[in-house]
């Protein structure tokens, strides 16, 4: 354990430290079925028929979107050095995948993505960036391998 999480701890213990980079909190849940339709949707309106869909939970976690901007702010992991086959896109989107937010997977990209539980509208995140968009750019890929939910 580094001397910044000892002190972190400690602060904790006495109520003045806050977690340095929290876990992105739900802003509520959506039914599984709900869910799939929200993706098979988007899927069908990118012309992808194919991809896996991985909804772990019959409540799927939905969030607010100005809450993961701003919980993508205090993340930080685009602010990490992109270093290929060490740190590269699926480092990064594993990096806010354990941080709570949906993985995605397509056949050139691994990038996050989240579901607005007030608009219904999936957006997608690139974690390298830490840019929002309801589409990906031909470089990300448009072959959706899966989705993977929290």
């Amino acid at each position: 354990m580094c001397l910044g999480n000892i002190f972190c701890a400690l602060g904790k213990a006495l109520g003045g430290c806050n977690e340095l980079t929290p876990n992105l909190r739900p802003s509520g849940t959506i039914d599984i079925n709900e869910m799939s339709s929200i993706l098979l949707n988007k899927l069908d309106e990118m012309g992808d028929d194919h991809a896996e869909l991985y909804l772990a939970d019959v409540n799927c976690k939905a969030y607010r979107k100005d809450e993961v901007k701003k919980f993508l702010n205090l993340a930080d992991v685009d602010k990490i050095t992109f270093v290929a086959e060490e740190h590269d896109c699926d480092d990064f989107a594993a990096d806010l995948y354990g941080k709570g937010v949906p993985l995605l997977w397509t056949s050139k990209h691994a990038l996050n993505w989240f579901t607005d539980i007030d608009t219904l509208i999936l957006w997608f995140i690139e974690p390298q960036t830490c840019k929002i968009s309801q589409t990906l750019e031909d470089w990300q890929g448009w072959d959706c391998r899966f989705f993977l939910n929290r």
